[in-house]
């Protein structure tokens, strides 16, 4: 029986799911920490989006030439080696997509809170989310895909329906509370080049985290030297329209007070801008758009596991899938690994802690780029980064500035990184030796 393959509307809806998720509902109430001004935001948000148009065209050239599944695991290989290779693919399937599942279901917890008036726990509300969204990826693709496809639009045209609804609002209400009398202009000359607008770049990169997100899936799409590519470019310049408008209709909707520090300011957003009723309706949509980007992670995620436990005998038990070809036991130890997180970490820790780890095997996977340029020069590449090498040194040099001041504001983030390479550095040799008892037993017994 052959393998079901998903097409173009699967690939991109995953790309768009996994883009807009927690990141834009949570993060500006950290960025408004450090920064006043709506046009240093607004440059934020833009910039951000700059940076992620630059790393899809890196990543649309790699997912073309090395059409497999498993995302920076197999680019890094290439152009660094087993050792770096499985650092990143360590990473992404521990913290590129467990931690970021515990995000959204926490985010989700508190929304639904706030929609519902009850008062409970949240984290007797993420984690049965959790199981449930499992329970159905690892039933079928098809009926998985399905479902992706359906909550990704939908999640597409309720936030365009949020953000024209949300323009009127503010430009034809008479509240005194809300207009363009809350966008603060302030010193934004000098926020831009200040210490905050580079970390508040860690909250944006984390909510346009996601545009690669087809690349992790390769093997299960159909034609993906040109849907994949495709995918990842519309799907990054669609988040950086809607991010962009989403961010203005916040910033004009409340004053700053009412959002700095907040996780779930989006309700008092919503309040002002519709009333209460209004913020019950929109914190039960953010609810359902978090819904589609928890079953995106949980769909790509997986493949990661899968895609190691494949060329590493160590982690055999994840290599099984079921009769329809879905590595059931990586989806079920992913989302395990994301409960733990869920019930161990604070929201901010796991967002800014996953931001830079996550940034650097994004920038070692832009100059892997350049790296494989060199080392594989007649490979055919269907899809070729345009102005190169521009799009990946501006990439990584850019990345590294922000990285430089995460690492300078927040040592104790850098810190808990570097541990929990060390933790993946150890895995990868116990991994590598059994692996090479192998190889040497398949030698002299075939």
């Amino acid at each position: 029986m052959d393998k079901v393959k998903v097409g173009f509307n699967t690939a991109y809806s995953v790309v768009v799911a996994n883009m807009i998720g927690v990141g834009v509902f949570t993060s500006l109430g950290f960025q408004l920490i450090g920064l006043q001004s709506y046009i240093s935001i607004t440059v934020l948000w833009l910039f951000g989006g700059f940076l992620a148009l630059n790393g899809s065209f890196c990543y649309a050239e790699l997912s073309a030439a090395y059409p497999k599944s498993g995302g920076e695991y197999n680019f890094l290989r290439e152009a660094f080696g087993d050792r770096v290779g499985f650092l990143s693919g360590w990473t992404s399937s521990i913290v590129g997509f467990a931690a970021p599942i515990a995000a959204a279901a926490h985010a989700f917890s508190k929304y639904f809170i706030d929609m519902s008036s009850f008062s409970i726990n949240p984290i007797y509300i993420s984690i049965p989310l959790i199981l449930i969204l499992t329970a159905v990826h690892c039933i079928s693709l098809s009926h998985s895909s399905i479902l992706q496809i359906f909550t990704s639009f939908s999640k597409i045209l309720l936030l365009v329906l949020f953000i024209v609804i949300g323009f009127i609002a503010v430009f034809y209400s008479k509240q005194n509370s809300i207009g363009t009398t809350n966008l603060v202009v302030g010193n934004y000359k000098q926020e831009m080049l200040s210490p905050a607008f580079w970390i508040g770049l860690i909250y944006v990169s984390y909510a346009y985290s996601g545009w690669n997100a087809s690349s992790y899936i390769i093997d299960d799409i159909k034609n993906p030297q040109k849907v994949v590519p495709r995918s990842i470019l519309l799907g990054v310049v669609s988040v950086i329209v809607i991010y962009t408008l989403l961010n203005l209709v916040f910033l004009l909707s409340s004053k700053q007070d009412q959002l700095v520090g907040k996780e779930d300011f989006v309700f008092d957003v919503a309040k002002n801008l519709f009333t209460k009723n209004g913020a019950i309706l929109i914190s039960s949509l953010i609810s359902f758009f978090l819904i589609s980007s928890i079953g995106a992670l949980i769909m790509v995620g997986p493949r990661v596991i899968h895609t190691i436990s494949q060329d590493y005998p160590f982690f055999s038990f994840f290599i099984k899938s079921n009769k329809n070809g879905i590595p059931y036991r990586s989806i079920i130890t992913q989302s395990f690994i994301a409960i733990v997180i869920l019930s161990t970490s604070s929201f901010d820790f796991i967002i800014s802690t996953m931001g830079l780890i996550l940034c650097l095997f994004t920038t070692l996977t832009s100059i892997a780029v350049i790296i494989l340029r060199y080392k594989s020069p007649q490979l055919h590449r269907p899809i070729k980064v345009p102005l190169y090498p521009l799009p990946p040194i501006l990439y990584a040099v850019f990345n590294i500035w922000i990285m430089y001041y995460v690492v300078t504001a927040k040592p104790e983030q850098a810190i808990y990184c570097l541990v929990f390479l060390l933790i993946g550095l150890i895995i990868y040799y116990l991994a590598s030796k059994k692996k090479t008892s192998s190889s040497t037993l398949a030698k002299y017994f075939p």
